[in-house]
Order: C-alpha cells, then structure tokens, then sequence
C-alpha cells in the first residue's frame, strides 16, 4: 500500500500514510489543476525513502529536506527546529511528519489513520474526507499518559502547481501579522509587528501581503499571523485561472498561522531560487524568539479535537 487516494466527484487526494501520512496531492478532476508543491527534487526524496538512493545528511534539517517532496504535512510533537522534549531529542518538524501512520479503515473517499508517538505518549488519530469540493480533516490527539504534556502542533500545506501559476490573492480574518524574529527580513524589522496585510519597512516602505507577484519576481517573508477572531480562515486565490484554496480550522490551541513565502529567493541550499512556494500554517505557537510558547496542553489522558475544512473553487 504505497499511497491512499481519496475521490470525490471534484477532487482527488494522494496520501503517504507511509511517511508521515503526507496529502503529497490535491487536484480538480475536471480540469487537472494541482494545489500543492512538488518540490525539483521530489524524485530523488522518493528514492531516498525507497532505500533506493543512499541519504547524505545526518544534519536532521537537511536529512528532513532531503526526504521533502512538498505537500501538506502535520508536525508534531515538534514544529521548526529540532529541541528536547520532555528528554527526547526531537528532530526538525517532529516525529509525526516522519512516521508510518497505521491505516485503520479505507474508503473511496475517506480514510482513518493513527500513530501512537514514540518521542512523547501521545496518539493521534486521524479522519479525512473529501465530498465533493470539501475536504475535512479531524484530529483526536489524546494524551496517554498520567502527566501534563505540553508540545507543538503546525498544519503545513506548501501551495504550488496553479494555484501559483500567476498572480495570487490572500484573504484572511487574521489582523496581525508578525516578521520572524530570528531571521532578517528585507521588508521590515525582525520580530516587529505589522496590521495585516502591510508590512511597513524601516524606510517607509510597504509591501502588500494580500496580493503576491506573478512569476519571476522573487519574494521571501516568514513569520506568523495572529488575531483571527472567532472564525479562524484565510482563502488563497489565482486570479487569472479562478482557482481557490479556503481553509477554516477549528481549535482553541491553533491562534497563530505560520506564514511562510518562498518565491525563487533564497540561493542557498535546498531552494537554490528555484522554487516557488508559500504556506500559512495553522499552529500552537509561533515561529521563534523568546516569547514562543505552545498553547497546545493536555491534562492526563485528555483528548481534544482539531478540525480543518477546505473549500476548493475552481
């Protein structure tokens, strides 16, 4: 069983339960549009994870990157660099993007998945689901254990394929917007906080995060979004070819989105600018500096529940 898909009458969905039960794909039937990355190297990260090609990296960053073919993937228990969690030395992005998920029921359009942690005695167990232009997914993370467990959780869909082919829009009920703190940015202050979607520069200054260039044109912002309300959403739009992604999640410990924009501008390793990407990321804590902190805390043997819905339009 290499890889699950998912069929509605709209959408099809590809998953690799078998890594990290990653959604590597999502596409329209009708007019084969793709909404998610694909990275150049996608080809070399299957063989990598085949044992066909031998891995290069012990670096956990770059051995994660190596393994990186895009697509939306959960991390957790760790999300960003790797860090010691209750004394287990988690690696980058967290055991959960990593893992074997155990598939538990199969239908055409549904799939049930859970994996039992290693690094921390949590389970997850997951549902989704795709009718029609909808796609659900639902969490049940339950602590297995007599402690309080504190720990991350990030939702990452990497967008790529039509949805970035031209000009894209960005709506969201967030109002802040926030620059990474421990990396430079040329459009503002690190660590500075900005009314969505402006991001002011020191010299006055200001770039629009709502509508993002076509290509070529290089681009590169990270950092998080914060103060979405009651309803937390945010809707990505290719204006020329009238395709959307709108995704609503439903938590009380998801208050922050990661925002990561990727438009052929770093050079170095692995995006060499030759990649285009962005994802904002539903997440327990922001990106870095000194007051992140997840908001994600289990009483012993406490479940809770997390919902995402996608809308897609096309």
């Amino acid at each position: 069983m290499k890889y699950l898909r998912l069929r509605s009458s709209e959408l099809e969905l590809v998953i690799d339960a078998e890594h990290g039960s990653d959604i590597l794909s999502i596409k329209t039937i009708n007019n084969d549009q793709e909404l998610l990355l694909q990275t150049p190297w996608s080809d070399r990260a299957e063989a990598v994870l085949a044992k066909e090609q031998t891995s290069l990296f012990l670096d956990p960053v770059a051995h994660w990157m190596e393994r990186y073919r895009g697509g939306w993937q959960m991390l957790c228990p760790v999300a960003g660099p790797p860090r010691s969690i209750y004394g287990a030395p988690v690696g980058f992005h967290g055991e959960a993007s990593i893992s074997a998920w155990q598939v538990n029921n199969l239908e055409p359009s549904s799939a049930h998945l859970q994996l039992d942690f290693f690094s921390i005695p949590i389970r997850i167990e997951r549902e989704i689901s795709v009718v029609g232009n909808v796609i659900e997914i639902t969490d049940a993370i339950t602590n297995l254990s007599d402690l309080q467990l504190e720990f991350d959780y990030s939702s990452h869909p990497a967008f790529g394929g039509s949805l970035l082919d031209g000009e894209v829009t960005i709506e969201t009920s967030a109002q802040k917007f926030h620059l990474d703190e421990e990396n430079l940015s040329q459009h503002g202050l690190s660590g500075s906080t900005h009314e969505w979607p402006l991001i002011k520069g020191e010299n006055g200054s200001f770039l629009d995060l709502s509508l993002l260039p076509s290509p070529p044109t290089p681009l590169g912002v990270f950092g998080w979004l914060s103060d979405f309300g009651d309803k937390k959403w945010y809707r990505v739009k290719n204006i020329e070819k009238n395709i959307a992604f709108e995704l609503e999640w439903d938590s009380e410990y998801l208050n922050y989105a990661w925002f990561w924009l990727e438009f052929n501008n770093s050079q170095g390793f692995p995006w060499f600018g030759k990649v285009r990407t962005f994802a904002i990321e539903p997440s327990s804590t922001q990106t870095s500096g000194k007051s992140r902190k997840t908001l994600l805390q289990l009483q012993a043997n406490e479940t809770t529940i997390i919902k995402q819905k996608v809308k897609i339009s096309s």
